[in-house]
């Protein structure tokens, strides 16, 4: 009896840590017997193991009025959604709140603050290929957990799996390929790809700008080379459908589709891989495909050490097919490697090209992604400076636009905290 009280004692302690985020470090109360902590700040869900400086918490009136703020902010502030959850300081939300303005500033080496990319003796839009086109995202491992970040949750954790096995096989039957969340709201496609590149949904809006540039000025070649598969008249909505404010009509599918991730390619320079489950990749429709930058020289798809600049890869996540995700390389590891059986089908051009623009080693495996990664840190500071122009240009934080965004958009939380608040102080009066 003695010995059930002490452990229920041990249970009901209240413990304090910080929360493990190098750019959030929050301190963080709760009790001893929970096994994860939701950060009160950040939005990530941690393993009570993995926060650091965990200590009693002695004083009991500290105590109760941190345990008593926990609930009462849980039934008050809706919970960060996928959008909201930082990660080493940077939300998926405020990414694509100063996407737009990426395109055409960039940031300067000598003073770190933002300018116009014409007065940095740079063209006016932002050159995906040229900057983007060698690099690639592998993620912490310790990070895969993160919600919005890490594994993607659409349902391509059971829809891929066969084909993630085969992957694996390959790579000496360790878990070298992953997929990982892309945002779901329309541009998942170019959401996938920027964080294929770099990690962040930071590119989406330059993506779709450069793609629809490109597709503009080679459209006569566009048109003859797929003469037998688009109508002419379809080239204008092929373009329109890559402008960043473009919103389909009534019945019409909305997102990008397999020509535009043709362009992509040819826009970054690099092959991407789209692969699907086992079944969708060994049937007759184009679910799966190698998209080779085919209307760019081989030549010009290489990076300064004069390889070819390596494939990025995608996925269907379900059966539906109508989501884009990420398949990235885990940091630490060796590059990941996809089988030739799996990139033999290219879309768009012959398959002859294939050796042309991909490299394969003596096995006949195509390495995935590579390993120049763009820092974190370098990433942060760009967001800041890109976050000055957003409040020059706005008048409004980004931060404050991204908690508006959470409290005041949200099904539950504080917009109907705030309707309930309102109705009772009309009663009142």
């Amino acid at each position: 009896m003695e010995k059930a009280l002490s452990r229920r004692r041990e249970d009901y302690k209240v413990l304090c840590g910080t929360c493990p985020d190098e750019q959030c470090r929050a301190k963080l109360f709760f009790p001893a017997y929970d096994k994860s902590i939701e950060c009160t700040s950040c939005g990530q869900r941690h393993e009570k193991s993995t926060l650091q400086n965990i200590a009693e918490v002695t004083n009991p009136s500290v105590a109760l009025h941190n345990i008593l703020k926990n609930i009462l902010l849980g039934n008050v502030k809706p919970k960060k959604g996928p959008d909201n959850v930082k990660v080493l300081g940077l939300s998926n939300y405020v990414c694509k709140l100063v996407s737009p303005i990426l395109t055409r500033y960039g940031m300067c080496k000598k003073t770190g603050k933002a300018q116009l990319l014409t007065e940095l003796g740079q063209p006016p839009v932002f050159d995906c290929g040229k900057i983007l086109g060698d690099r690639a995202f592998v993620i912490d491992e310790e990070n895969l957990s993160i919600t919005g970040y890490g594994r993607d949750k659409s349902g391509s954790l059971k829809y891929l799996s066969g084909t993630l096995d085969v992957i694996k096989d390959v790579n000496d039957g360790e878990e070298r390929l992953v997929a990982i969340h892309a945002d779901g709201d329309g541009h998942c496609l170019v959401h996938a790809v920027s964080r294929a590149l770099v990690g962040r949904e930071l590119f989406w809006h330059a993506l779709r700008v450069n793609l629809m540039n490109h597709f503009t000025e080679n459209l006569d070649k566009y048109k003859d080379l797929f003469k037998d598969f688009v109508d002419r008249d379809e080239w204008n909505d092929i373009i329109q459908e890559c402008h960043p404010e473009f919103c389909p009509r009534d019945g019409e599918p909305l997102g990008l589709r397999n020509i535009h991730v043709f362009g992509l390619a040819n826009v970054l320079r690099r092959p991407i891989i789209l692969l699907d489950s086992i079944e969708g990749m060994q049937s007759s429709g184009d679910y799966s495909a190698v998209f080779l930058p085919g209307l760019i020289k081989p030549e010009e798809c290489k990076s300064k050490d004069g390889t070819l600049n390596k494939p990025i890869c995608i996925a269907w996540s379900s059966v539906g097919r109508n989501h884009y995700i990420s398949l990235v390389g885990i940091k630490g590891k060796p590059p990941p490697k996809l089988p030739r059986y799996m990139i033999q089908k290219t879309w768009g051009m012959p398959s002859t090209l294939l050796d042309k623009y991909i490299e394969l080693d003596e096995y006949g495996h195509c390495i995935v992604g590579g390993d120049k990664c763009l820092s974190d840190k370098y990433l942060r500071h760009l967001v800041s400076a890109m976050e000055e122009v957003y409040f020059e240009k706005h008048g409004v934080h980004q931060q404050l636009v991204a908690d508006v965004h959470q409290f005041m958009y949200k099904t539950s939380g504080m917009k109907h905290y705030l309707t309930e608040y309102l109705c009772l102080k009309k009663d009142e009066n």
